[in-house]
């Protein structure tokens, strides 16, 4: 397939190697599927090209039934907005395949884009520099006006942090959480108020939502004993408990639909279990399980209820940091699963007409259209924006801004020589992330969205940073690896795809076949192969890649969480999904564990020729520990508080690197227009 670099395809104007299609003023980002199959169709318009063909080129380093192909031709028509049976970009000829009939034209220099850029703007009196490029979609087009651009202001500004923005159904009101020197309070403040006021104060409060009447507000108190609390908003001082927690339970996320029922997602105590939606008959007192989550991962985190109070937008997350979007319809318990949801939101608010969600993803704002299955992004900020919520009516949009501070620590390892203070090796306001050595000890990598972007950072010998790779949003970088000779890096993205990095370039080659739906894991020791996780018959299992072409193996047949190559290469060492301990699989084996240590729970671990070093928090000081043997004796090497963290050790063991995230204050941006 010829490389294009810019194209113009009927009315698009069409960058292959972001994904984007760009029509008038609204910007879309698709599948590269679905774009590798519109470029396909371009090189030669007019021209019939034959289903076989098409999975040949498309589908090359895999193979596929026609249902694979009939699903990205409808999502490549829903972005042309194109209808198959009066068809302006894409005929289906019977019987031999699909051609398109849109001119294509080559323009000689980059379309112009239509991306607006606001002001800096000083926001209650802290420097807030919102670098926007607006892509003038849903936000300009509910005012009718193209090159309007939105107004941004604080909506609250109190010491400490703000965060679980929730729009009253008329829009006048914000209800949100605010937290400082270990309190939490329940607060509600008018758009144009100068003043918040507390409506309920308890150690730990999360995710309020308004009552179907609007008179009271319900929120999860947290901690020991949780309950979701109703709160009367005129008369703080009425306040009743809907549900109380038994059996070690938690509670996240709470709806109400109507004035019989909530909607809550619930943890059993039971060690593993995913998070699943419930359904809680107010007058009955009974609960009704909506879901139950099969796939790998924490389950569904997150509920976002429609403007009509009938669907239920759900949030599962997956291993590797991924996510998937369900449709529930919270009466009946029926599910749609939308495939084309980019999969690292965590949080989402439905736009007022109910045709897409909104999302941010500490980058920007984005707009996901439900129909399409595009996304489009709306704003870009050099802030960390978080947890949108969109009011029902005024074409506002509440937006946490989090003043994050995220550095990268190198420190000596107490273990390997004296102790020593760490050193700042990296920092940002956006999240650096996942510090890896490198196999030489003099390079130290981590992934970074400083720029905007999701990358890949390289700390250079004499000192000072070089950034090595990156990817542009809406895809995502979710794991890497050095290779025992420093000279690559594997790269999964949020494609499920393995690319493998040439350090010296910057270059990147997928891997032919390779497909990884969870974590990267390690390279074997030779350097030929690659160990990942990949859903396998609803169970993550260890798969064995080779990279010169492709082949896989299945390893492990016991439900894995993280494995890593055991310094003989015979066996690997891993800890399990839903078994606590640490076990061993033979390469050559059956794929069945055998214990080696009981009863431990790691957050993060590495294994290496002296022994394993782990993330614990079982004792008195939670930190980083280490063992000689697979089953000796815990020493602690380093202390340090529960926070995102995950560590690496260097290969002569002398140095330790880690995340330190540091959360300042946050607070409520209003965004109008």
């Amino acid at each position: 397939m010829q490389e294009l670099n810019t194209l113009r395809i009927g009315d698009f104007d069409v960058e292959p190697s972001l994904n984007r299609l760009q029509n008038g003023h609204e910007m879309q980002t698709v599948e590269p599927r679905v774009m590798d199959l519109l470029m396909l169709l371009a090189e030669s318009p007019g021209q019939v090209y034959s289903r076989d063909e098409i999975l040949q080129r498309v589908w090359s380093e895999t193979t596929v039934q026609d249902d694979a192909l009939r699903r990205v031709v409808t999502l490549l028509r829903r972005v042309l907005d194109d209808d198959p049976k009066e068809p302006r970009y894409i005929e289906t000829i019977t019987r031999r395949g699909y051609r398109l009939v849109a001119p294509v034209s080559h323009p000689e220099s980059k379309p112009t884009s239509s991306v607006a850029r606001a002001t800096p703007w000083l926001l209650g009196g802290i420097l807030l520099l919102v670098g926007l490029s607006i892509s003038i979609g849903w936000l300009a087009q509910r005012r009718g006006a193209a090159s309007t651009q939105p107004d941004l202001r604080p909506l609250t500004s109190l010491s400490g942090h703000e965060s679980d923005p929730a729009f009253s159904a008329d829009g006048s009101r914000v209800a949100f959480i605010h937290e400082e020197d270990g309190k939490s309070a329940l607060l509600v403040k008018g758009i144009h108020d100068g003043e918040a006021r507390q409506i309920l104060q308890r150690p730990s409060l999360s995710t309020p939502f308004w009552s179907p009447s609007g008179d009271r507000l319900l929120v999860v108190a947290g901690g020991d004993g949780c309950q979701i609390l109703s709160a009367k908003v005129d008369d703080p001082s009425i306040v009743d408990s809907l549900y109380t927690c038994s059996g070690g339970e938690r509670l996240a996320s709470i709806l109400q639909p109507d004035d019989e029922t909530l909607v809550f997602i619930r943890r059993p105590a039971r060690f593993g279990s995913p998070w699943r939606v419930h359904r809680y008959d107010l007058v009955t007192r009974e609960s009704t399980q909506l879901t139950l989550p099969d796939e790998p991962g924490s389950g569904d985190i997150f509920l976002a209820l429609s403007p009509d109070r009938q669907k239920v937008a759900v949030i599962r997350h997956l291993i590797a940091q991924r996510s998937k979007l369900l449709i529930l319809d919270w009466a009946t318990g029926a599910q749609e699963e939308i495939d084309s949801f980019p999969d690292h939101s965590w949080r989402v608010s439905w736009s007022p007409d109910a045709k897409s969600l909104v999302f941010a993803d500490g980058t920007g704002l984005y707009r996901f259209d439900l129909e399409r299955g595009t996304t489009q992004r709306l704003i870009s900020s050099p802030r960390d924006l978080r947890q949108p919520s969109v009011s029902p009516v005024g074409h506002r949009v509440a937006v946490v801004d989090r003043h994050l501070r995220s550095n990268v620590m190198r420190q000596p390892n107490p273990l390997a020589g004296p102790s020593a203070e760490p050193e700042v090796i990296a920092s940002s306001t956006r999240m650096d992330f996942l510090p890896r050595f490198g196999p030489n000890e003099d390079r130290l990598a981590f992934i970074s969205g400083r720029t905007g972007r999701s990358e890949i950072w390289v700390t250079r010998p004499e000192g000072g940073l070089d950034r090595l790779f990156g990817l542009d949003l809406p895809n995502h970088i979710h794991a890497f690896l050095w290779s025992p000779t420093g000279d690559r890096i594997a790269v999964s993205d949020h494609y499920a795809r393995l690319l493998i990095v040439d350090v010296a370039t910057g270059e990147s080659e997928a891997v032919p076949g390779s497909s990884f739906n969870g974590e990267l894991l390690d390279w074997s020791a030779d350097g030929s192969s690659i160990y990942g996780l990949e859903v396998t018959d609803g169970s993550p299992e260890v798969w064995k890649v080779r990279l010169d072409d492709g082949n896989r193996r299945q390893i492990t047949r016991c439900g894995v969480e993280a494995a890593q190559e055991s310094p003989d290469g015979r066996s690997l060492y891993v800890t399990r999904q839903h078994a606590r301990g640490l076990w061993q699989v033979e390469l050559e084996g059956d794929g069945r564990p055998t214990l080696l240590l009981e009863n431990v729970v790691w957050y993060a671990w590495t294994s290496s020729d002296r022994g394993i070093y782990s993330y614990e928090t079982a004792f008195d000081q939670p930190g980083i520990y280490f063992r000689e043997s697979v089953v000796g004796e815990p020493v602690l090497a380093l202390p340090l508080p529960l926070i995102k963290l995950d560590f690496s050790v260097s290969k002569d063991h002398r140095w330790l690197a880690y995340t330190e995230a540091r959360f300042g204050d946050g607070d409520i941006i209003l965004i109008e227009g």
